[in-house]
């Protein structure tokens, strides 16, 4: 330390020193000191300016000033030294003041534009280390000057007929250095173009040059990096050109130095026309598994600023915006191969950016261009260059960013269909095409490859390539082989390996529905010696048309038999246990294991239960001692994920009504180790603890002792008033799903007690509290208003109840969407179950709070849990609970809703709440009026997501007209006939096609619409209403369409 400090003492002495000495002679210089000046900057240059500190800043200052003012174009030497200086300083971050700062740059302007060309390299370093030095904001000025003054910058920057060199590689590493420097508020969007394009024009003419291959690789990497940087940090508005521009670079220097690809020039690619909906592919949902969405937005992407940024997705490490120029010696350099990796890298993460900062819809455009043809020729797409590439860091990138894409293309992916050949190829054919492609690929990477990190990439490419992959509409064998060449790695030594190849298994798992093909690839047994690394070197098959015969190929495992021991365990021979099963109960049981492997193996068991429980059930008992065994582990991950996999079996169990002893095995198991972990010191523990209590089977808690099922109730009690918030909200889950059971529907004092912690629950500070606390108010309300009518349960003291309930339904009514969404149930249930408006005091304001609900924002599950709260309440004779005006208030609400909301599930469950009232009133011709322009609405989808639900609508229009038509009294029928009269004949078509598909249970207001109507038919007063009648119970007649349809065919 002491030797140090007097380094650090004896070189800033000698620094300052110097510097009073060139103050002098800078100060009355004359030609003959020239050389005096020279030998002095030649010593400040060679200090160690890492231990200088306390120096004299105002002297520097004043130094550089007289030196540029002394300084003259013709002086080589000097020119070349004082830039070394200039260099070291802004390296070594010694400020400069802006006075100083102008001095330099316009002294390195004017000097530039008439020194000899010797000079110019060093003054483009020294350019570049000054202007990304971001002190001041006056850089819009230099970069015109330098782009734009053919006697500056833009000498060099023209590279189409000249032999490139260092020089040229200043010039463009000068621009890449701004530009990492300073973003785009910074610089003028004119700038950006015009550097964008002399970007292009350099890679474009590298084609046309045989020069020095060193600093060509340099500056296409550095070419290729400015490109990155525009694209990352947006600096140019987004279009589809700029794209297409972006991907011709991306496609002719992907291929950069392969073996049989020749140099192209780069050119701008247009997107296949589609017209493809984004449908998004849901996989069944439950809670603790990881649903493998497609990104539906994109996060918003880091800037690039002053430091470091890395923008490669989280796999891929390491993948920085600075030019790697820098990331070799130049020894490696030299090697012809590692150097044209390098502008292959560059151009893998140029792709990477614009995936990352691009709609996913518009790169699909691009993909038969890019990312994969659908045939197997040497196309320059990425799916070859994978196979083609040699160097594993560059292939790493590669599988990251095809992952990436993957990812990103989900929503068309599920559109790929499997057809014959025709003479025309749809654009579903194509996508198929593409996915084969695909499969073919990763199944010759995971075959041959030995790189961890590129194998690790590779298996997460598959998984995500699996999540994509619509096997129902493709014809099989796609899934087997791929799974055939990632099945060896879960029993890799690298422990990331095994995760990745576990998640491929996970991935398919998740695949809805579970095909044939799928749970054949699940259950298989296989012979496979765990100390193996990799698979066999199997070659995959490249034929075709083989493959669409389907002819059988040999299974990789079959050849392993005589090349590894068998793979023993006696508990695996004598359960018969699924093989992949059996691996992951053994990995999470070896507490030696690496807890990620550990993990994965969790979660996958968790995946195979609730998709494939065929597999999982019969061995419940052995699967749940295993995960219940790991609950004392120290891990606090294991634990929890050993709590969430039992949980999910818990819950594919609680729905078995009939008595099935895997469930009562499963509850004895677990019960004592799930309720002493409501003790546990960590949060998420006891959060998983209550999930899981929360999907106990009906039955079972049926047969529970009265002591354990008081013991469940009371520690659930006890975790809503836990300090922290997630377990709060995990107990009212739990108790909200607790109240639908039978055995408890009944427990007055347990409904009373749970009434009491939900009403505390609404004034939580924690959202996700609140929303529990809603959910299981909603369901509670549900409960109590089923039970009202058993005369043999203990009768529940509504008028207590009710009141303290219902004013914290209308508090939660104004709160959070997902607060509101089970408050409006709540609210409903409420007013169904008041016998008088008098418990309730004032039940206008909750009848408000439906009306709002259901007809303002923009969550419409919000909305229409408010129209079926309104038809709960109407339901109940809704004249002893509400207002006289009600009617004023409610039907146009919901006559509105049914002709013009752009939910259908909204339209529909307003068309059930007119339903369910007895009572319209004045409102017997709007209604029919109403209804009427609602079915000539259902015609018109407002977006394609909601045509599943259109039949839904168009059926409960057709019950719900037959209701209202048997409310219509005859002094209707003249004023109804002058409002509907032109529209009879449209309504009785969409009656009639709705009475072929209706079950004979629901054939009732149909009935009855007709009777009542020709009841009116002869008992009306006036032949014109009878008349009117008539037509009217028509709409109502059943079709003869199918009524002859057996005598039809026996003749």
């Amino acid at each position: 330390m002491a030797l140090t400090q007097v380094d650090s003492t004896d070189y800033t002495t000698k620094f300052d020193c110097i510097v009073e000495k060139l103050l002098v002679l800078t100060k009355r210089k004359k030609n003959s000191e020239t050389k005096l000046i020279n030998n002095y900057l030649y010593d400040l240059n060679n200090l160690d300016y890492r231990y200088l500190t306390s120096l004299n800043n105002d002297a520097v200052q004043l130094l550089i000033e007289q030196l540029c003012v002394i300084i003259t174009p013709a002086e080589t030497v000097l020119i070349q030294n004082f830039c070394k200086l200039l260099v070291n300083i802004a390296q070594n971050n010694i400020e400069l003041q802006e006075q100083t700062f102008i001095y330099c740059n316009e002294w390195i302007i004017e000097v530039f534009k008439s020194a000899l060309p010797i000079t110019h390299n060093n003054m483009l370093l020294t350019l570049k280390s000054l202007l990304t030095n971001k002190q001041f904001g006056n850089i819009n000025h230099y970069l015109k000057l330098l782009i734009e003054d053919d006697q500056l910058l833009k000498r060099y920057l023209n590279l189409s007929h000249v032999q490139w060199s260092e020089i040229h590689y200043s010039a463009i590493s000068c621009l890449e250095g701004i530009l990492m420097s300073y973003n785009s508020t910074f610089i003028a969007k004119e700038l950006i173009y015009i550097i964008k394009d002399i970007t292009l024009d350099i890679v474009s003419s590298s084609l046309y040059l045989n020069d020095n291959k060193y600093y060509r690789t340099k500056i296409l990497c550095s070419c290729l990096h400015i490109l990155q940087i525009i694209t990352v940090n947006e600096m140019l508005p987004h279009s589809i050109d700029f794209m297409g521009e972006i991907l011709g670079v991306v496609q002719a220097f992907l291929f950069y130095g392969l073996k049989d690809y020749p140099p192209i020039k780069p050119q701008l690619l247009r997107p296949a026309v589609m017209n493809l909906p984004e449908r998004i592919h849901i996989i069944p949902k439950c809670k603790n598994l990881k649903n493998h969405k497609a990104k539906v937005r994109k996060l918003p992407i880091k800037k690039v600023g002053t430091e470091v940024k890395n923008n490669t997705v989280p796999e891929c490490k390491g993948v920085s915006l600075y030019s790697s120029d820098s990331d070799t010696s130049d020894t490696e350099s030299n090697n012809s191969v590692f150097m044209d990796s390098k502008v292959r890298l560059e151009s893998v993460r140029l792709l990477q950016v614009l995936v990352e900062n691009s709609p996913s819809r518009e790169i699909f455009g691009f993909w038969p261009q890019i990312v994969a043809t659908g045939s197997r020729n040497n196309a320059r797409v990425l799916t070859r260059s994978i196979l083609k590439e040699c160097v594993s860091k560059v292939k790493q990138h590669m599988l990251s960013t095809l992952t990436e894409l993957l990812i990103d293309a989900k929503p068309f992916l599920m559109h790929a269909e499997d057809v014959h050949h025709t003479s025309f190829i749809t654009f579903f054919g194509t996508v198929c095409l593409m996915i084969k492609e695909l499969h073919f690929t990763l199944c010759l990477i995971l075959n041959g490859e030995t790189n961890v990190a590129v194998l690790t990439h590779g298996l997460k490419c598959a998984a995500a390539l699996v999540q994509g992959t619509p096997y129902t509409r493709l014809k099989t064998g796609l899934a087997t082989k791929l799974m055939r060449n990632c099945r060896p790695y879960i029993f890799h030594k690298d422990p990331t390996v095994r995760v990745a190849a576990l998640s491929v298994f996970e991935a398919i798992a998740s695949c809805d529905p579970v095909t044939p093909e799928i749970f054949e690839i699940l259950v298989k047994q296989s012979d496979v010696n765990i100390a193996s690394d990799q698979p066999v070197n199997i070659s995959v098959s490249d034929n075709t048309e083989e493959d669409e015969e389907g002819e059988e190929e040999i299974d990789i495992e079959d050849l392993k038999n005589n090349l590894i021991n068998e793979y023993n365990n006696e508990l695996f021979k004598e359960t018969n246990i699924c093989f992949l099963i059996h691996v992951c109960l053994e990995n999470i049981s070896n507490k030696t294991m690496s807890t990620p492997v550990r993990l994965q193996s969790l979660k996958l068991i968790g995946r195979m239960a609730f998709s494939t429980g065929s597999l999982v059930f019969p061995h419940t008992e052995l699967i749940t001692m295993t995960l219940v065994g790991i609950i004392q582990d120290s891990e606090t991950q294991i634990i929890l994920h050993s709590c969430r996999a039992l949980e999910i079996m818990a819950g594919c169990l609680m729905n078995i009504d009939s008595e099935d002893k895997n469930v009562s095995v499963f509850w004895n198991i677990i019960f004592d180790p799930i309720t002493s972990l409501l003790q546990h010191p960590q949060t998420i523990i006891r959060e998983a603890a209550c999930d899981c209590l929360g999907s106990i089977n009906s039955i079972i808690f049926a047969q529970l002792q009265r002591q354990k099922a008081v013991l469940i109730i009371t520690i659930l009690f006890g975790a809503v008033h836990d300090k922290e918030s997630a377990v709060r909200a995990a107990g009212l889950r739990a108790l909200g799903m607790l109240v639908t059971l039978p055995a408890l529907k009944e427990e007055t004092g347990f409904l009373m007690d749970l009434a009491d912690i939900v009403c505390l629950s609404a004034d939580d500070k924690n959202l996700g509290v609140r929303i529990k606390g809603a959910w299981a108010l909603a369901n509670l309300c549900n409960c109590l208003s089923k039970e009202t009518n058993h005369e043999e349960v203990e009768p529940i003291p509504l008028e207590m109840l009710l009141p303290q309930i219902y004013q914290v339904s209308i508090k939660a009514s104004k709160d959070n969407d997902k607060v509101k969404c089970n408050a409006v149930r709540a609210l409903g249930s409420i007013l169904y179950l008041c016998p008088n408006k008098h418990i309730l005091k004032d039940t206008s304001s909750g009848l408000k709070a439906l009306i709002n609900c259901a007809t303002v924002g923009n969550d419409m599950k919000v909305r229409w849990n408010a129209c079926r709260a309104l038809g709960l309440v109407l339901s109940n004779n809704p004249d002893n609970i509400l207002q006289p005006s009600w009617r004023d208030q409610v039907f146009p609400v919901l006559c509105n809703l049914i002709c013009d909301s752009p939910n259908f599930k909204v339209r529909t469950n307003a068309a059930w709440a007119l339903y369910s009232c007895n009572s319209y009133g004045k409102y017997i011709i709007t209604l029919w009026k109403s209804l009427i322009l609602a079915f000539e609405n259902s015609q018109h989808v407002p977006s394609y997501i909601e045509y599943p639900h259109r039949d839904a609508l168009i059926q409960q229009l057709c019950l719900t007209l037959s209701h209202v038509a048997t409310c219509t009294e005859v002094s209707d029928l003249q004023n109804l006939w002058t409002e509907i009269s032109e529209h009879v004949d449209d309504v009785s078509n969409y009656v009639k096609q709705f009475q072929e598909i209706i079950v004979p249970e629901k054939m009732g207001d149909l009935i009855k619409a007709k009777s009542q109507l020709e009841k009116y038919m002869r008992s009306a007063s006036l032949l014109e209403e009878r008349k009117i009648a008539q037509v009217l119970a028509s709409i109502f007649e059943r079709t003869k369409r199918y009524d002859n349809l057996d005598s039809v065919v026996l003749t």
